[in-house]
């Protein structure tokens, strides 16, 4: 047997006494201590068996001897066990240190030691592989470098006695950051010192229910961004779109702000490109400083800093996606696949029909009523709702048509300022010709603009004299535009690359001429009896 060590061994050799074979060091110190009290009590006893004796006979002579101890010391011992130790108990402990010693004298242990067979420092290593291979695979590779010992069951019964920081689930297997996040420290957050209404926590989720697309009718699974308050667990905002942007996150955010006139203090957010674009983030005209909103970011790969949300997300796929048009259009991971295996080519041949966009809107609506009002457990019996109640409004101060305008920056030219391949006049512009204003626009309605001067003060509405090329009148519906000229793109790069592929580089010429050098030639060990011979598949000899 020839011994394998590699770089990735030495990791082996830092790890505590759960991987030492020897009990007497992997013991406790109570557990040692107690093995050396009994010792001291069959001390004698030892003797007389080595001398001749039978283990019946000392270990009679023993619990007799126990019975009426005089001895200061026999007493002292008695008292640190607790107990006196019957015929029987006496027997075992004598049996079991002829044959280990004191280690057969631990508490609670049971079995000999383990055999060492050399392969084990082989073995973690193999076991602790990114690739994950199994007990079987790690077992057959031991073999095939010369550990004959190293059988299934010897190897899966050591790897499972592995403590967690190189078993099944160690960082080498997982990946050190999913083995962090599943045990890393737990730290409890405390909500005391915070508001109903201070800390929004918002996030973008893909809705796990297929609807029909409100323009082809096909396959569609919308886009629920959604803010929920961490203090109270309501549910001020939502908003159904196409796919996660700023527009979501502004529509989401002005629903919460409409219904309820208020504005949080702070909102609890990742780093996306919904939530950090220009028209959001930006410290003079952004959505969040206009309304003097703090931002609060979520480390990256880090989904437990936003536990509030993600598990309100969980909660709409369980007790909703799960049960909306009968369960049939559920499409989680964890869905029947033979549901939904042909639900493209059943929903094209009208075998099945799908449910419209509005009927989801008005289902998800009625259910983030129920959970509104719903008592929870964290909330010490209270619904979301009764909590919210108690919410200190800070007024929004605006019209429900001005929340939703976003803001930019522009400089006056002759009376005029251009944005987005527009240009808007004002007479009134003259007094500002070459000064930077901030230009409010509406994102249905580019006819008119607003503009304000540094300190936020009113100047005037400016009205749309030309435009720069083709641009559609309502600016969401150019930005579908883009989003369109965007995957037709890609798609063109997946017709190139699809072509590019089908040009094969290896002909059929070339294949066959390569015939004549290929040599398979099965390694096997002739010294080993019963493995096999040596073949050499081409030779017509």
């Amino acid at each position: 047997m020839r011994s394998v060590l590699i770089k990735s061994d030495t990791m082996t050799s830092q790890v505590p006494a759960a991987l030492n074979s020897d009990p007497w060091l992997v013991a406790t110190e109570a557990q040692r201590q107690t093995a050396e009290l009994r010792y001291q009590l069959i001390g004698p006893g030892v003797q007389l068996i080595q001398s001749g004796a039978s283990v019946n006979n000392v270990a009679a002579l023993l619990c007799e001897r126990l019975r009426d101890a005089e001895s200061a010391v026999q007493k002292q011992l008695l008292a640190h066990l607790g107990e006196v130790p019957s015929l029987s108990t006496l027997k075992r402990w004598l049996s079991a240190f002829r044959r280990q010693g004191k280690v057969g004298l631990l508490s609670h242990h049971t079995g000999r030691v383990r055999k060492e067979y050399g392969w084990e420092l082989r073995a973690t290593a193999l076991f602790n592989l990114p690739s994950k291979p199994s007990y079987s695979a790690v077992s057959l590779k031991l073999r095939k470098e010369g550990f004959d010992t190293a059988t299934e069951s010897r190897v899966k019964t050591y790897l499972k006695s592995l403590p967690a920081t190189l078993g099944e689930n160690s960082p080498a297997r997982v990946g050190k950051h999913l083995h962090k996040l599943r045990h890393q420290k737990y730290q409890p957050r405390t909500l005391e010192q915070i508001k109903v209404g201070d800390i929004y926590a918002g996030d973008g989720h893909t809705c796990d229910c297929y609807v029909a697309h409100p323009n082809t009718g096909g396959l569609f699974r919308p886009e629920l961004t959604a803010f929920i308050d961490i203090r109270s667990r309501y549910v001020p905002g939502w908003y159904l779109s196409e796919s996660e942007s700023a527009l979501s996150t502004v529509f989401a955010l002005s629903h919460a702000m409409q219904t309820h006139d208020h504005l949080p203090l702070f909102l609890y957010l990742d780093r996306g490109a919904g939530y950090r674009a220009k028209m959001l983030n930006d410290e003079s005209t952004g959505f969040y400083a206009r309304f003097e909103m703090d931002v609060i970011g979520a480390l990256p790969g880090n989904p437990h800093g936003k536990g509030w949300i993600e598990r309100w997300f969980r909660t709409v796929r369980d007790h909703h996606d799960k049960f909306f048009a009968g369960g049939q259009l559920y499409c989680g991971d964890d869905m029947a696949e033979e549901v939904n295996r042909r639900l493209s080519v059943q929903v094209r041949s009208g075998k099945r029909q799908l449910a419209s966009l509005a009927e989801y809107m008005a289902s998800l609506a009625n259910f983030i009523h129920e959970y509104n009002h719903t008592p929870m457990e964290v909330l010490e019996g209270r619904t979301p709702a009764q909590v919210w109640a108690s919410l200190d409004r800070n007024p929004v101060v605006l019209s429900a048509e001005a929340i939703v305008r976003p803001r930019e920056k522009r400089t006056v030219r002759r009376q005029m300022v251009e944005l987005h391949k527009r240009q808007y006049y004002a007479a009134e512009l003259a007094l500002y010709d070459g000064k930077s204003l901030t230009i409010e626009y509406d994102l249905h309605d580019d006819k008119t603009v607003w503009l304000y001067d540094a300190k936020d003060r009113f100047i005037c509405q400016a009205s749309i004299v030309r435009t720069i090329g083709v641009v559609p009148q309502s600016r969401i519906d150019e930005q579908r535009e883009k989003r369109l000229q965007g995957q037709i793109k890609r798609l063109e790069r997946k017709t190139d690359e699809a072509r590019a592929r089908s040009l094969d580089s290896v002909t059929v010429q070339d294949q066959l001429a390569q015939l004549p050098d290929l040599q398979v030639q099965p390694v096997i060990d002739l010294e080993r009896p019963g493995k096999g011979i040596v073949i050499d598949l081409l030779d017509n000899n």
